[in-house]
């Protein structure tokens, strides 16, 4: 039985690893009433854990779905195709339908005092961020750089209410970088092939309209990703030896105008 009176607690993630992530995050569905598990709403089935999912269905516990970041959308809610329910859009930047999940926990808050809510999520998709919402005041610690939380923390939101905050984790299986990439899940810096994603971002944004590159990076864009990654490096002068483009600086700024939500497809 969770001490509700106790600080915030942490786990022993620094000394055993993945190991125990998957520990903290078995405790977190056990103990909790209700999960969170918040997805980031540009590409949701992408950052689902199906992992993570299935322990919550095996243990009977009630998952809700929060579609984080949704003011990084250009589509309307109503627009969009969700496969799964319940689900709330939620913008913890622009405090866009935390009003809405409020009420849901108050009413779920009736049935069962007090009421623990685990927030469960891959990495940097704006778990402490909502919390941070949720509790109108800096209550967990955010960061824009990915895999920022390392420890577990629970917080009192309401005198009935306490959510337990995770840190991000990962499907085992999972080693695909441009989707670590994408996901937020693998920071700009840390990226080994650069080009190759930056790539990708830049076909997807063509597709979807031209004007979208030509408007953040001042260039005209063609169908060819590879001349366009040129000529944004020249655009911006970020030239190697004998006038080269820089092709590894300018993928990397590309991908970080995606994962801080400047490049919006």
């Amino acid at each position: 039985m969770i001490d509700y009176k106790a600080k915030p607690y942490i786990s022993l993630l620094n000394k055993k690893g993945m190991g125990s992530f998957w520990k903290v995050v078995n405790s977190v569905i056990d103990e909790a009433d209700v999960l969170l598990e918040v997805l980031d709403a540009r590409f949701p089935e992408e950052t689902r854990n199906k992992e993570i999912e299935y322990k919550i269905e095996r243990k009977d516990k009630r998952l809700i779905y929060i579609l984080n970041k949704a003011d990084l959308l250009k589509e309307k809610f109503s627009d969009i195709k969700i496969n799964f329910n319940p689900y709330i859009f939620i913008s913890a930047k622009d405090n866009l339908g935390t009003t809405k999940l409020r009420l849901l926990l108050k009413q779920l808050a009736k049935e069962k005092k007090p009421l623990l809510v685990g927030i469960l999520g891959y990495p940097n998709t704006g778990k402490s961020s909502l919390i941070n919402t949720l509790k109108q005041k800096k209550a967990a610690l955010t960061s824009s750089t990915p895999g920022f939380t390392r420890g577990m923390q629970k917080i009192r939101i309401s005198r009935d209410i306490y959510l337990i905050d995770t840190p991000g984790v990962f499907s085992y299986k999972e080693k695909d970088e441009e989707k670590q990439t994408l996901t937020n899940v693998k920071d700009h810096s840390k990226v080994k092939n650069p080009d190759l994603i930056a790539l990708d971002i830049l076909e997807k944004a063509y597709l979807k309209n031209p004007k979208i590159i030509q408007d953040i990076y001042q260039v005209n864009p063609v169908e060819d990703a590879e001349e366009t990654l040129h000529l944004i490096a020249k655009r911006f002068n970020w030239i190697i030896k004998k006038g080269k483009p820089n092709l590894d600086l300018t993928s990397r700024k590309i991908i970080q105008d995606w994962q801080r939500g400047k490049l919006i497809i």
